[in-house]
């Protein structure tokens, strides 16, 4: 699309009015967004027309679409953080729509999540939730479900989320695109509603791993003309007391002897890392979590969901002690996960480690504890993690998740876009 508009086979306001006539096209079966703002839209789409003639172009994305999860602060614009306890109307923007503005990115409208970022399914007690365009009957994941949505039905480009479990990363799995995980704090999360600060992550949702990179480029100052590393290697992270899908162990090690076949080194590494992460990040989060929305939880209850407000409820009980046990648990393991992952390329597993569950399934405790299994160690330690949809003869969805030690972006991206045009392209 950065080619097309600089090349002139489409204006900015062209492109603009096709994402808009598919958003309309789908306000039922998909129900990516919350708000459309098309008329706002239309005139950053004209003034980067106008840019672009007097060559005057703000970056590369200038003109692009951008959808915005409904967590992240827009000057003048309602935020609901999809719930119903939530009315806030930002009076500056976040600092990454400011990075937005700057660039010429067109803000096309705010999209629908599991409720104040809290759930992995993307079911929604408040406004229903969005639908998953190419996998119909499976959930969209959680919580940037409208943002996976929007990118996966094509109706926009590339999209903001959040991550503070794996929220990028699962609705990217489940809905077959691209989601990114940045180091923490390499994206600004100031402006964003808060879910649990020490974990959350802003990063992006999108239909490939180039477009994930430009975008790192212009946001993260995250050069692409990295390359892989010359030795290609990657290991398999595994931990043989959890359970895997046949099917999904199946599809993963395919993907590996195809890359092995390519002259990737794969190794199997055995985490190191001697507790439960869902445990011990869930107690992380939830103490967070409750502490963010206490006021909410206590004074107006019946606007929370009712899986939301038990989970409120979940962390209300955690003493401070247990929080403090659970951070030290994380600082013990960081340096020996680190100094694993610095052997390599990137740490391999599967993003989710069971097959795509339907809205029914999709409530039951082990269903949602899976979901977020394989994808919470990445925000405890802060490194970049990022999900590829997988191919071959796997069941649909599955996706590959790649992930390194914090501040090793560049790699990590680098490492992605190879392994996807070897394997996932």
């Amino acid at each position: 699309m950065r080619d097309g508009l600089v090349q002139g086979r489409y204006s900015a306001v062209e492109l603009l009015e096709h994402y808009l006539r598919e958003i309309d096209a789908t306000v039922d079966s998909i129900r990516a967004f919350v708000v459309v703002f098309a008329d706002d839209a239309r005139r950053q789409a004209q003034e980067s027309d106008e840019r672009r003639r007097a060559g005057r172009l703000l970056s590369e994305i200038d003109g692009i679409p951008f959808a915005v999860k409904d967590i992240i602060g827009i000057r003048g614009q309602k935020m609901r953080a999809g719930s119903g306890a939530v009315d806030i109307v930002p009076t500056s923007d976040a600092p990454v729509i400011t990075q937005l503005r700057a660039a010429g990115g067109i803000i096309i409208g705010t999209t629908r999540m599991h409720e104040l970022a809290y759930g992995p399914s993307g079911l929604n007690d408040f406004d229903g939730g969005a639908y998953n365009p190419r996998h119909p009957g499976i959930i969209p994941g959680g919580s940037s479900s409208g943002s996976a949505a929007a990118v996966a039905g094509g109706l926009s480009p590339i999209a903001f989320g959040s991550d503070t479990g794996g929220s990028i990363r699962a609705p990217a799995a489940l809905c077959g695109i691209v989601g990114f995980k940045p180091s923490y704090g390499l994206l600004s999360t100031e402006g964003v509603h808060p879910t649990a600060p020490t974990l959350d992550h802003v990063g992006f949702l999108a239909v490939s791993v180039a477009d994930t990179r430009i975008a790192m480029r212009v946001f993260g100052h995250v050069p692409i003309e990295v390359g892989p590393g010359e030795g290609r290697r990657l290991a398999l992270f595994d931990d043989p007391d959890l359970a895997v899908d046949p099917a999904i162990a199946a599809a993963l090690q395919g993907a590996l002897d195809s890359l092995a076949d390519r002259g990737w080194r794969i190794d199997s590494v055995t985490s190191p890392i001697g507790f439960d992460v869902m445990d011990v990040s869930s107690t992380i989060m939830a103490y967070e979590a409750y502490r963010v929305n206490r006021e909410r939880l206590e004074t107006i209850p019946e606007r929370l969901g009712a899986d939301v407000r038990e989970r409120l409820q979940d962390g209300s009980r955690i003493t401070s002690e247990q929080y403090e046990n659970a951070l030290r648990e994380v600082d013990r393991v960081r340096t020996e996960v680190a100094a694993l992952a610095e052997r390599y390329d990137a740490l391999v597993n599967a993003t989710i480690p069971i097959t795509g569950p339907t809205r029914e399934e999709a409530v039951l405790e082990n269903v949602r504890r899976m979901l977020m299994r394989n994808t919470r160690l990445q925000n405890l330690l802060g490194g970049p993690a990022i999900s590829l949809p997988g191919a071959g003869d796997g069941p649909a969805p599955w996706s590959i998740q790649l992930f390194s030690v914090r501040g090793r972006d560049a790699e990590l991206l680098a490492t992605a876009a190879a392994v996807s045009d070897d394997v996932t392209g």
